[in-house]
């Protein structure tokens, strides 16, 4: 027979589960803080993870303002791509120059290997390079390749280089991160 005591110690079991539980749901995920500088060798460790970088806006692509590549607050080479979330508005290209704190979720944007570079080339070679096609320096610098617009063809040599980093990477394919966006401030 159940007494009133273990009726007691049963239900205060029960409710600090309960209380836990609603703690955890409301709170939702630790939130990682990255810097710029950090992001690129950590970023497979919070693939789905929130983190929060502060960096200064780099450029603001102009095609659709739904990318933006910050850079570090210290200067250097190192950038970060933002894509904007889910029905978010794009980011404005007037804020080129001032520092954001973005706030979301670590995804992978491409895996270069040899199948993705072999079908790339095929289409570059089957269609060359169609008046309007621009290799965007930026996303070029964020990725850490660096092409010269003058070449004959860009993006053949764009791949060239993507081969000679896997060469490089020891046969393993390069994977490149972005932050999906879910909230931003500017400062």
């Amino acid at each position: 027979m159940l007494t009133l005591q273990k009726i007691n110690q049963i239900m205060r079991k029960y409710l600090l589960l309960i209380v836990a539980a609603l703690m955890a749901s409301c709170c939702g995920p630790k939130t990682t803080e990255l810097t710029v500088e950090d992001f690129n060798g950590k970023a497979a460790e919070y693939v789905e993870k929130p983190v929060t970088i502060t960096g200064v806006a780099k450029h603001i692509c102009a095609n659709s303002g739904t990318k933006l590549f910050l850079g570090s607050p210290e200067g250097g080479d190192a950038m970060v791509t933002v894509f904007t979330g889910e029905g978010m508005e794009p980011f404005d290209r007037t804020t080129v120059g001032k520092t954001y704190t973005v706030n979301g979720i670590v995804k992978v944007t491409v895996t270069i290997d040899d199948a993705y570079l072999d079908e790339w080339e095929r289409e570059v070679v089957e269609n060359g390079i169609r008046e309007g096609d621009h290799i965007c320096e930026t996303e070029q610098q964020a990725a850490g390749v660096e092409i010269d617009e003058n070449e004959e063809n860009p993006q053949l040599k764009q791949i060239e280089t993507y081969r000679e980093k896997i060469v490089a990477n020891g046969g393993n394919p390069i994977i490149q991160y972005h932050v999906e966006c879910q909230s931003f401030d500017i400062n």
